[in-house]
């Protein structure tokens, strides 16, 4: 499919200009000879860095990174770590790469269509008006001349891609989307939106494999996991006393209805022998409570940990248990 992305790119820049007998020049071959190039150049990284992934985390098959169709269904392959709305990426990738043969199949038939109609269509002449170069363009349809055994070729040159094949594309392009995601969850996950959309826009798929192919590859749940116990940790290391310690030199007290009490930094009720609330217990884990022998009372850290005054204390548990 790469293949035929690069063609039309090429298309892009060539001209087609009138010759004296009022055909225009066909020069689809150059467009085929440049996506050719390209997709080779593509290709090549692609295979490479597939069966360089496939190496390291041990995979079988590794063949198929270099055929056609079959790498494509190689990407779900690498890809089993992480599923595609609840499908093994290897199933997902199979639906991928039928269509996608499909559609190389469709432009085949439109190319060799354009090949064997080209001298039968009357062009529209238009002219640029930055170089004033005069350009041609089907809308015509075709000369009195084609032959009626050439009619299903002009109707496939004229319909099949505007109408038929470019809607099948659409499809192609979300699902490879939603494969590409599941592969770069896998190998980068934190440039896995960037990755996917540029690999499912443009044929830029093999480069970006490529570039992923030393990344040891994870499930994405695993990875937002260690992000947030990183980020926990972290957080843990910068803010993890400050519960416990008085923000006012020589506390705050609200008088015997309560107030703040500038011993254990928390706001005390009508009996300064009971112990406070956790702002945080039941949201986040359990809280400790200990007695010791002036009545103070140990509090829950919020974040897991505790440090309570003349008491003892447990875990109160990761806010991120979830994704154990």
């Amino acid at each position: 499919m790469d293949f035929f992305q690069f063609a039309s790119y090429a298309e892009l820049f060539v001209s087609l200009s009138m010759n004296p007998d009022q055909t225009v020049t066909n020069r689809l071959w150059i467009c085929l000879l440049v996506g050719g190039l390209c997709f080779l150049i593509v290709y090549i990284f692609q295979a490479v860095g597939l069966f360089t992934i496939a190496k390291r985390e041990g995979y079988g098959n590794k063949w198929m990174a270099f055929v056609p169709f079959f790498n494509l269904y190689y990407i779900g392959v690498c890809a089993e770590k992480n599923k595609v709305y609840g499908m093994k990426a290897r199933h997902f990738a199979v639906i991928t790469a039928v269509l996608e043969l499909l559609l190389v199949a469709g432009y085949i038939i439109y190319y060799v269509s354009a090949f064997s109609v080209w001298i039968h269509i009357k062009w529209t002449p238009m002219q640029n008006v930055n170089t004033g170069e005069t350009m041609y363009y089907y809308a015509n349809g075709f000369k009195d001349s084609m032959p009626a055994s050439l009619d299903w070729m002009g109707w496939v040159f004229s319909n099949l891609n505007d109408y038929i094949l470019s809607w099948v594309e659409l499809v192609f392009i979300v699902l490879k989307l939603l494969l590409l995601t599941a592969f770069f969850r896998t190998y980068s996950a934190r440039q896995y939106v960037w990755f996917s959309v540029a690999g499912a826009l443009l044929p830029l798929t093999g480069i970006l494999i490529y570039v992923v192919r030393n990344n040891k590859g994870m499930s994405y749940t695993d990875y937002i996991r260690k992000v947030r116990e990183r980020n926990y940790r972290m957080y843990q290391q910068q803010y993890g006393n400050q519960y416990n310690q008085n923000p006012y030199s020589g506390g705050y007290n609200g008088g015997n209805n309560g107030g703040y009490d500038g011993q254990n930094g928390y706001y005390q009720g009508h009996s300064q022998g009971s112990s406070a609330p956790d702002p945080y217990d039941g949201e986040y884990g359990t809280s400790s409570q200990g007695g010791g022998s002036s009545g103070s009372s140990s509090q829950g850290n919020p974040y897991g940990s505790s440090n309570g005054s003349g008491g003892s204390s447990s875990d109160g548990g990761s806010p991120f248990d979830e994704f154990n």
